[in-house]
Parts: C-alpha cells; structure tokens; sequence
C-alpha cells in the first residue's frame, strides 16, 4: 500500500514538473515604439521565443521615441497587470529606472533590451554593444573620408543609453585614432527622418567643408541620407549609418551611403525573452549579453550570411 502511494505522488510530482502543467508565464514587451523595422523585427524575434518556450508574451511601445510619458503609463499599466515578467527598452535611462525599482519589489523580473536602466536591478541587458559599434562606425567613416577633415553626428534620442554610448563610442575612437578629424558637436533628431533631414540641411550649410555624418539609428539614417541625396552632395560628403531598411538598402546602393552598422534585431528579441525566462526559472543569466553587428558595405552586401541578416524573413515581393 505505501507503495502504491509512494508512486502517486511521485507521478503527480512528475506531472506538475512537466511543460504541461508548469505555470504558463507572462512575458510582455515594453518597446521603444513600432515606428521602425528595428522594432518590428524584434518583435518577431520575442514571438519566435515565447512560442518555442510555451510563454505568453505581448508588445507594446509609444507613438515615437520621444514620448517618456506615454512609455513610463504603458508600463505602469504592464506592472497593474502582474505579469511574471517584462522586457523593457527604456526611452530614458533615468525616467524608467524608478518603475524597474518598483516592479521588483512587487515580484516582477525584468530584463532590458536595446536601451537600459541606470539601476542594477534588471537581471540582464540584451543588446548592442553600442561603443564598440560606435567605434566601428567611426573607423568606417573616417577610412572614407581619409583620415581627415570635420564630420558630425546626427544621434536619436537624447537621454537613451543607445544614442549616448553610440555617439561616444564614435567621438571617443575620432579622438584617439585620428587627430586630423574635427567632431562638431553631436545633434538630436528623435530618431525622426524629417527631423534627421532638417539638421543635416543645417550642418552641411553651416559648415561647407562637412566631410562626413554619422547617423546612429534607422531613422536618423534615413534623414541624413535623404538630406545628402536632394542637397546634390553624393559622394562629396560620407555617410555611415546604422541599422537596416530596404530605403537604407537602396541608398547605398545609389552611393548616398558609404555602408551602414546593423544589429541583429531578431536575436535581440528572441534573447531578450530567453534570459526573461531564464531568470524568472532561477537559471544563471550573463548581466550583459552581448549581441554582435556587421558593419554592411558594397564591399559585402551581396554575401550570402550578410543577405540573411538583412532580410531574416527572406526578401519581401
């Protein structure tokens, strides 16, 4: 008899440890916005993970990156909820941190992607390692530009950690490998083309010797881009930016881009979820996971792994 119960309740200890009957966990995503490719391909990436780990999982983001108040209620609004978890690109490093601080003292893990916190709360950062790419992206420029001459930095979104460290990583490389380039001071567009486009038009007026421009994110590089191409200055003034679209496609292949950083944004989504899960199920998670970038130029467009880096999903028809 012992035996017979002995083995019951090892079978139900057997069944309440299996996928079946393990809790089926919440994952949501607080994005930056939808605005971008970046984001929608990271969204796939998070849904390709919640589907192969049996998690539930969500995507939200304000109306652009500029609105902090409308992200800082869209998460309050994640946390009301009571999700297990949350995966968080912060529109402000500083503005979200207190929310993090928040959610976990209610139980909710959070890990953070793309952008972070100033707090140390988030059991991990999946992203770019944005000063190495910065750097990179500095290298590129100034190897089209020969070594010489003033360039200058259209950035995102003042106040997140993307835009700041991307935009060191680049001035801090000038600084010390080339002495003969001049870095003017870095600009804001929020991450919009027009916006990008505007302050380019005034840079390249305000500084007729302009020799290069770094934009640090797809939208910035669609407004420099699309400022170099209808100013007539193809060619005359470099352009290397960051992330993918078929438009930033096309305008290197018009020559208006020099080459371009682009992230991985699925693995970014699909590792965000991941170590989300991981953390909530007491694994050992690394703080930061590093996912890498490929600087893109003609030099490389056309080889196969770049091919599939740019188009994860297969070229659209």
């Amino acid at each position: 008899m012992k035996t017979k119960y002995l083995l019951s309740a090892l079978a139900v200890a057997a069944m309440l440890a299996s996928p079946a009957w393990a809790k089926n966990l919440t994952l949501p995503v607080v994005s930056k916005g939808y605005q971008h490719e970046f984001f929608q391909t990271v969204k796939m990436g998070t849904e390709a993970a919640a589907k192969e780990l049996g998690v539930t999982t969500s995507f939200v983001g304000p109306a652009d990156e500029t609105q902090i108040a409308e992200q800082i209620q869209l998460l309050e609004n994640t946390m009301a909820k009571k999700p297990d978890g949350i995966l968080l690109a912060a529109l402000d490093a500083n503005a979200l941190a207190p929310l993090v601080e928040s959610a976990n003292s209610r139980g909710i893990k959070v890990v953070t992607f793309d952008s972070g916190v100033n707090s140390d709360i988030p059991a991990s950062f999946v992203a770019t390692n944005n000063v190495k790419a910065g750097a990179q992206a500095a290298d590129a420029l100034a190897a089209a530009i020969g070594n010489k001459g003033k360039v200058g930095v259209i950035a995102h979104v003042a106040g997140t950690s993307s835009a700041i460290e991307r935009s060191e990583g680049f001035t801090k490389q000038m600084k010390e490998k080339y002495p003969d380039i001049t870095v003017l001071p870095v600009q804001y567009s929020d991450g919009d083309p027009q916006k990008a486009m505007d302050k380019t038009t005034d840079m390249v007026q305000a500084n007729p010797d302009l020799a290069g421009i770094y934009a640090t994110n797809e939208g910035a590089t669609l407004g420099v881009a699309n400022a170099v191409d209808s100013l007539g200055i193809k060619g005359k003034v470099k352009v290397i930016g960051f992330d993918s679209t078929e438009a930033i496609i096309g305008f290197l292949r018009a020559g208006v881009l020099q080459g371009f950083v682009v992230q991985d944004a699925y693995q970014i989504g699909y590792q965000g979820i991941k170590a989300l899960d991981d953390a909530i199920n007491g694994k050992t998670v690394e703080k930061v996971i590093d996912i890498p970038v490929k600087y893109v130029s003609m030099d490389n467009i056309d080889d196969p792994a770049v091919d599939k880096l740019l188009h994860p999903f297969g070229k659209k028809k």
